[in-house]
């Protein structure tokens, strides 16, 4: 049962829920700034919580259980799981995160950013006693037909209530195909998250989003998917690339968190070309300013690649902000 339904009260305005920030595995000596940029910007709205080895920047307060705010807080992995340990690590998180109540976990990493009122919009509209893994779906083969379906660790998946429940049941009861050593999905499998074919969920960055320059690997992985009929899963790009209530996007570097929060956050999409290009060169970041593998600078020398660039940003984050939460339920099938 969800936290709502335990208290025998009507689902609260908003819902009890946490967003686990995993650790990425590139760059991981750029962490620290990235959680630092989180901190200053999604973090305490979307309830972040820093998981870590070792150390962890002592200016949050440690994770024990959920409350509503005095995000981002830490929680700090046992030296006997080390970095190399991903599955088992996750195990772990996903204990404390159940055992500390919450209604939903969303599971992300530190390369993640987030747009918090739509995740809340996402939430508010399921129902966490019924076991969901939501996410940004992709299919791989390794010898298995038809090909196995699983979430974009990077672009984040949302986990319900009734999810936990039934992993905490098959630890404690010590099922063989519930363990690190042999991870499973216990039957809660990837469920089709678009919306008219637009993602909610991405699993690289705005510009690269909206441009379709993704790799290779992501392209096959999208092929591969079953949802559709044909079973062909087209990676739409352009202004087709994302949906109005876009939840995250991932491979964001410190520089471009602040800047794509900063963006959302101000009246960018408003203002005219020219103050959008002044604003653009102000906070974009660029090859002095933390500029990521996977983003792109503005192209500074080339007067109408600049302008498509705007237009491109612009176009992105207009896609991408909602003017309002709706109210039905969300069926994902």
């Amino acid at each position: 049962m969800g936290g709502a339904a335990r208290r025998g009260a009507a689902a609260p305005a908003v819902l009890p829920y946490v967003t686990v920030v995993l650790p990425s595995v590139v760059a991981p000596p750029a962490r620290p700034a990235r959680l630092r940029a989180i901190a200053s910007t999604w973090g305490p709205e979307a309830r972040a919580v820093f998981v870590g080895h070792g150390h962890l920047p002592k200016e949050w307060p440690t994770f024990e259980a959920w409350t509503c705010d005095g995000y981002p807080k830490n929680l700090l992995v046992p030296a006997t799981i080390t970095d190399a340990m991903g599955t088992a690590r996750l195990e772990w998180v996903l204990r404390k995160v159940s055992a500390a109540g919450v209604d939903f976990a969303f599971m992300a990493n530190d390369h993640t950013a987030i747009l918090a009122p739509n995740l809340a919009c996402f939430l508010k509209r399921l129902d966490p006693a019924a076991a969901l893994y939501a996410g940004h779906a992709l299919a791989q083969r390794n010898g298995k037909q038809p090909p196995e379906v699983f979430n974009s660790g990077a672009s984040g998946y949302v986990l319900t209530r009734a999810t936990l429940d039934l992993l905490e049941a098959a630890w404690a009861a010590e099922d063989p195909t519930c363990s690190a050593a042999a991870a499973s999905n216990r039957g809660v499998t990837p469920v089709d998250t678009r919306v008219a074919g637009r993602h909610v969920f991405h699993a690289f960055g705005p510009v690269r989003t909206s441009t379709g320059g993704v790799d290779d690997w992501y392209r096959r992985m999208h092929e591969m998917l079953e949802f559709s009929d044909p079973p062909a899963h087209p990676l739409p790009s352009g202004a087709a690339c994302c949906d109005g209530h876009t939840v995250s996007f991932h491979y964001v570097e410190a520089a471009e968190q602040v800047a794509l929060h900063a963006a959302l956050r101000e009246d960018f999409r408003d203002a005219s070309n020219g103050d959008r290009d002044k604003w653009l060169r102000q906070h974009w970041p660029s090859g002095t300013r933390n500029l990521g593998g996977y983003e792109h600078a503005i192209p500074e020398n080339d007067p109408p690649k600049r302008a498509d660039f705007r237009d491109l940003v612009t176009a992105t984050l207009a896609l991408a902000t909602p003017a309002s939460c709706p109210a039905e339920p969300l069926v994902l099938t």
